[in-house]
């Protein structure tokens, strides 16, 4: 049996909003260049395809709300004919234009109950999983709690239309292994991105918000990451340029960035050491407080990869 690599990758979208004490709705979608499909809650990765679902939801302090889903290799009578490793990445952060619920806690479960991982308030974490080759199909389902605990005041603190969470979730399947890392491999990924963007200012009363934004890219292998790029995407706010460390490709897509090294011909702007960070900032329009996905980041000596260990922070007084 050929074996060919190739990587799926399924951005879904999951927005849950909080508004006076209700998770008020998520919805569900998948890019439409990814290879892979949501069906009721069923995530295939096979073929090519968009999909959506909507579900409301309701919640409130002192409470619990949890939804499932299933990861599948085949569709009717196709199975996939290799081995699938798949990656799930959790990303909780707050509703643009909205402020987090902070003592919300969002944890994914296997059927088992036991617990994969978990997060309160905000942050991002992975869920690894495997499909062995078989001739049969295999599925695995995932239970995600929403938890609200109450301290009695919650209600007041958190009612209203400024507080609000949103849930995105990156799924990605291979043929190679995502957990495959060397023996004694650095903390976290091999590469790790952090995204931040400070408080949003309105020019006049009738201005559209802005804000400043800053991608820091850190090499954590041993080999450095000659004449770098990073790729993202970014729904609803909108990334200007890039004012220094950095140039912004022309006609992209609407919502897709890519970023390339400056080109000084300077070893510490134009490649990324081992153990090194670059970093570059830029002006941009929007609230501020949506999280890029889908991040590669690549270089001339290395393939581009999604194994990124992404950190977002939003609603900086200053970027250092």
């Amino acid at each position: 049996m050929k074996r060919l690599i190739f990587l799926l990758t399924m951005v879904l979208i999951m927005l849950s909003s909080i508004v006076a004490g209700t998770l008020a709705m998520y919805t569900v979608s998948i890019d439409n260049l990814a290879k892979g499909s949501v069906i009721a809650k069923e995530f295939v990765f096979l073929g090519e395809g968009t999909d959506t679902f909507q579900q409301g939801l309701k919640i409130s302090p002192n409470e619990t709300v949890d939804w499932q889903f299933k990861v599948k290799n085949y569709k009717d009578q196709i199975v996939s004919e290799t081995d699938m490793y798949y990656k799930l990445t959790f990303n909780v952060q707050a509703l643009t234009g909205k402020k987090a619920i902070d003592p919300l806690t969002v944890t994914v479960k296997d059927l088992d109950g036991n617990i994969l991982n978990s997060v309160t308030g905000v942050g991002t974490f992975d869920v690894l999983g495997e499909f062995p080759l078989a001739v049969n199909g295999q599925e695995k389902e995932y239970l995600v709690e929403i938890n609200w605990p109450g301290d009695g005041n919650s209600d007041i603190k958190y009612a209203g239309s400024k507080y609000g969470t949103m849930i995105n979730v990156d799924a990605a399947a291979s043929q190679i292994p995502f957990a495959s890392e060397p023996e004694n491999p650095p903390q976290g990924n091999k590469v790790s991105v952090r995204y931040e963007t400070t408080v949003p200012w309105q020019n006049g009363q009738s201005g559209p918000y802005q804000y400043e934004y800053k991608v820091t890219i850190i090499n954590n292998s041993t080999e450095p990451i000659n004449s770098w790029n990073i790729a993202f995407y970014l729904s609803t706010d909108r990334l200007t340029s890039a004012w220094s460390n950095a140039k912004l490709e022309p006609n992209l897509p609407s919502g897709y960035y890519k970023f390339i090294n400056p080109g000084y011909n300077n070893p510490t702007t134009d490649n990324i050491l081992p153990g090194q960070s670059v970093s570059f900032r830029g002006p941009a329009v929007g609230m501020g407080t949506e999280a890029i996905h889908t991040v590669t980041v690549g270089g001339s000596n290395i393939s581009d990869t999604t194994n990124v260990d992404l950190t977002c922070e939003f609603g900086k007084k200053s970027l250092n």
